[in-house]
């Protein structure tokens, strides 16, 4: 049954004549006849009486009529919270990003979004696992690094880059590493890959051009988690190759010293997924967008 040809019977019962419901709906008053005797023959009984000068439910019409502009109405009301749902952000979301970006990034972002938008509430998980965001129910991921989920939809963010620190003890027993290419014979605290890394590093030349450099520097020490490797350089163990928004503090307390300062390595993109473009909530909406600008703004990340 055809919602329109409902609307139709509700015009006419409310106008009180096909001409008015006609009138009202902006089409001929033939097209609601045909309306209403579809109804009729679809349902199987007479919903109103007719004549030239009146038109009356009857009692079967009436009953009918009652429901069906009941029903109507929850659907108008339906649209309308659902319309103002989506005007303005509200609703619960699930995020999964990494340990330290939630650790040390994410906490301060989410705190400021949700107090602008009182009618969000957040679900955040810190994980280094690849979460499946379809099977767990996930609004969004962040990761860092490549995009390669055909499943998801991905939006980069922007690129997170690495710098070079140890501490002044390694830096005292060690000495002070001068250009990329020393950075092989020196210890290092390794991400991941177990014995030895490979980063290629962007620096300036003789002439104060930026080049690029690839190295392969060897430590006895891996992790997949940058705040035991953050530790584990602070304790004189190896140079280790740290974002910045882990090693900042450090810095400004004197445990950790940057190495080769001018020198940095893009680690990976930051990338938004989400399970679906389409239909994306309200709250998913603006919290993408706010994070975004939050991201363009800081130091960390560049474009």
């Amino acid at each position: 049954m055809n919602l329109n040809d409902l609307a139709v019977l509700v015009r006419v019962v409310e106008d009180g004549s096909l001409t008015a419901a006609a009138e009202r709906l902006d089409i001929p008053k033939s097209s609601v006849s045909r309306t209403i005797s579809r109804l009729e023959a679809d349902l199987g009984v007479r919903l109103l009486q007719r004549t030239t000068r009146s038109l009356h439910l009857t009692d079967a019409g009436r009953q009918f009529y009652d429901r069906v502009r009941r029903n109507l109405e929850d659907i108008d009301d339906a649209e309308r919270a659902l319309s103002e749902w989506q005007s303005s952000p509200r609703g619960h979301l699930r995020i999964t990003m990494p340990v330290e970006l939630g650790m040390r990034f994410m906490g301060s972002v989410v705190a400021e979004f949700m107090q602008k938008h009182p009618a969000v509430s957040l679900e955040a998980e810190l994980s280094g696992r690849l979460v499946d965001l379809v099977e767990e129910g996930v609004d969004l991921g962040l990761r860092i690094g490549e995009f390669n989920d055909a499943n998801l939809i991905g939006r980069r963010l922007g690129q997170l880059c690495g710098r070079f620190f140890a501490s002044p003890g390694y830096i005292a027993r060690c000495g002070m590493p001068d250009s990329p290419e020393a950075l092989q014979t020196h210890d290092f605290v390794l991400f991941r890959q177990a014995r030895e890394n490979h980063a290629l590093v962007n620096h300036p030349g003789p002439d104060g051009a930026m080049k690029q450099t690839r190295i392969t520097v060897k430590g006895r020490l891996t992790a997949n988690n940058a705040h035991l490797m953050m530790d584990a350089v602070s304790a004189g163990l190896g140079i280790g190759l740290l974002p910045a928004f882990l090693t900042d503090q450090a810095v400004a307390s004197g445990q950790l010293v940057p190495v080769l300062p001018g020198s940095l390595v893009r680690l990976g993109d930051l990338w938004a997924m989400t399970p679906s473009r389409t239909h994306m909530s309200s709250a998913l909406r603006a919290f993408l967008d706010f994070l975004v600008e939050r991201l363009r703004e800081h130091p960390w990340f560049t474009a």
